[in-house]
């Protein structure tokens, strides 16, 4: 039954294996020079005179291999609705299961072996190009200095989006018996998930940091200061979720009242600036990650998308056993 589920997948994997060796090649090719430029020219130029334009210029360099980075984040849809949705739906459409299923191979392990050749195949593909991108694209990233920024497209979470987006195909295959329908469904249901996940779980996996710092203003000569009392708030790399104004009361301002506070830009010094600003006692309340956090949130939102593969896989073989016929 392997060899046989094999044989019927293998041209998928070669055109996979393919596409996974070409990107190799690419990166492997550009990374080594990309990342000597970064750590012998951009790097150590810091922040001075110049750096701008050189940081810039670094960042524009090698497009192609930057369209590539975007891989993994249309790569599990791909797969869920190319590999995954016609498993089952092409042998209901076809009515080949009927042949299928009357051999002496259970109803079970023809999908557990089918299915897991195809899940299996596609979590190490998005494994493997989500660690050739995170490796090539680490000088971008640390330029951008956010890695929630490209939460989505790093490290481990592909994997977890592959394994729940090939189910997913493969149980609207099972349930929907149309190749093109379940395809739909695929993308469909995935996008959606993957949005309610990332505006409104992702921030919730753990309980995000609350502080309270005194009102952020523009200083008199240009830059950006706190108030002489402020306290520590989100630092460069920390996922601000949310920032809101409040007065003495702890009540939300308006924007539109904030606009009482610009006459304090015209203040001729620093000082001016600060005592005019701490007069209209304003806070700033941040909600936010820590930077520190990026391993664990990543860790959390691929075993959800595990645990949802998993369950439907246990639809699947459960639709197949008992419903489908």
């Amino acid at each position: 039954m392997i060899w046989l589920a094999w044989r019927q997948f293998r041209t998928s994997a070669i055109y996979g294996a393919a596409i996974l060796i070409a990107v190799a090649i690419i990166y492997g090719i550009t990374g080594p020079s990309l990342l000597h430029w970064f750590n012998t020219v951009v790097r150590p130029c810091g922040t001075g005179n110049g750096c701008a334009s050189l940081t810039s210029q670094f960042m524009k360099k090698d497009q192609l291999g930057q369209d590539i980075a975007k891989l993994p984040y249309y790569l599990p849809a791909l797969l869920g609705m190319f590999w995954g949705a016609p498993l089952v739906a092409r042998e209901m459409e076809t009515g080949t299961f009927r042949l299928a299923w009357t051999q002496s191979v259970t109803r079970q392990r023809w999908l557990v072996t089918r299915g897991g050749i195809v899940v299996i195949s596609s979590l190490v593909g998005a494994g493997l190009l989500s660690l050739m991108v995170t490796w090539w694209s680490s000088p971008f990233d640390t330029l951008n200095h956010f890695a929630f920024g490209m939460f989505d497209q790093r490290d481990i979470v592909p994997i977890g989006y592959t394994a729940f987006a090939v189910t997913l195909g493969i149980a609207a295959g099972a349930l929907l018996r149309r190749t093109v329908l379940a395809m739909g469904a695929t993308l469909v249901g995935f996008v959606a998930v993957r949005y309610v996940i990332a505006h409104w779980i992702r921030m919730r996996l753990e309980s995000p940091v609350r502080i309270t710092t005194t009102f952020l203003g523009s200083a008199p000569n240009g830059g950006t200061v706190y108030s002489r009392h402020v306290t520590s708030g989100p630092q460069l790399g920390d996922w601000v979720i949310s920032n809101t104004v409040v007065n003495s009361g702890g009540h939300p301002v308006p924007q539109l009242a904030l606009t009482s506070v610009q006459h304090c830009d015209g203040q001729a010094s620093n000082q001016g600036f600060h005592q005019c600003i701490e007069g209209f006692h304003l806070r700033s309340v941040w909600v936010y990650q820590p930077a520190s956090r990026y391993w664990s949130l990543q860790w959390r939102e691929m075993c959800i998308f595990i645990a949802f593969a998993v369950l439907l896989s246990t639809l699947s073989v459960w639709w197949i056993r008992r419903r489908a016929s």
